[in-house]
């Protein structure tokens, strides 16, 4: 009887002992490792250049998109990285150019030298610089980010986001542009519309997947190219490219 209370008592000990290991340790939230993870910076060296889309680079003061400009690198620039750093997801490299210090995306940078901008990753631009206006007022005859029409806002985005001037009104672009068929159609380039019955009277900026982007109605914003207004207005596609 004693050996059986003996048992018992011991089983019990152990099972409160464990219990007590269990509510004293420390639980680490996933935020908490993400954090962590995000304020550790490590000895990284390479030699790596330029390689962004547009053709340029923001080096910054810290690790984040909205720091302070250090300054901006050009494509194929070299960045001589010593550091590495991981912060919301993103990996950010830091490293010198052109005598200067600061953190770089590491998305935009290779370990290849590219020098030329692609043609179909510029033109792109477009659309990633035109959506910064989504929601901006249509106004008759505008061409600033104040307020556009479809034309101002088609000139505006070409000049500067791919440093194209092209001509002012819907039916002079349509004339100075290169014309394409509707299976040459990249993104970038434009699309045609006849909208008051006499001839070319509407532009848009092609954004892939069947999606225009334009200053339509009330404000810039996307519409769908086979929307049943816009499908059977089409006069014709056009590039600058």
């Amino acid at each position: 009887m004693k050996l059986t209370k003996t048992m018992t008592s011991l089983a019990l000990a152990f099972t409160v002992g464990l219990s007590g290991v269990a509510t004293t340790s420390t639980t680490f939230s996933p935020v908490d490792s993400i954090e962590a993870k995000a304020a550790t910076t490590i000895a990284y060296k390479a030699k790596l250049f330029v390689n962004s889309p547009d053709g340029t680079l923001n080096m910054r003061k810290s690790a984040s998109a909205t720091s302070a400009k250090v300054q901006t690198l050009k494509q194929g620039k070299q960045v001589n990285v010593t550091k590495k750093k991981v912060v919301g997801g993103a990996t950010w490299l830091y490293g010198t150019a052109s005598g200067k210090k600061g953190w770089m995306n590491a998305k935009y940078l290779s370990s290849k030298k590219v020098t030329q901008v692609s043609n179909s990753s510029n033109f792109s631009s477009a659309i990633s610089y035109g959506a910064r206006f989504l929601g901006t007022p249509y106004v008759w005859g505008g061409t600033t980010p104040s307020g556009f029409d479809c034309s101002g806002f088609t000139s505006y985005v070409y000049r500067n986001a791919l440093g194209k001037s092209i001509p002012r009104t819907s039916g002079a672009q349509y004339t100075a542009s290169k014309k394409i068929s509707k299976s040459q159609l990249q993104v970038g380039d434009l699309v045609f519309f006849n909208t008051s019955g006499g001839g070319v009277s509407h532009v848009s900026i092609y954004a892939g997947n069947n999606k225009l982007l334009h200053a339509a109605g009330k404000q810039v914003k996307y519409s769908n190219l086979y929307d049943g207004y816009w499908n059977k207005r089409i006069v014709g596609y056009g590039t600058f490219r």
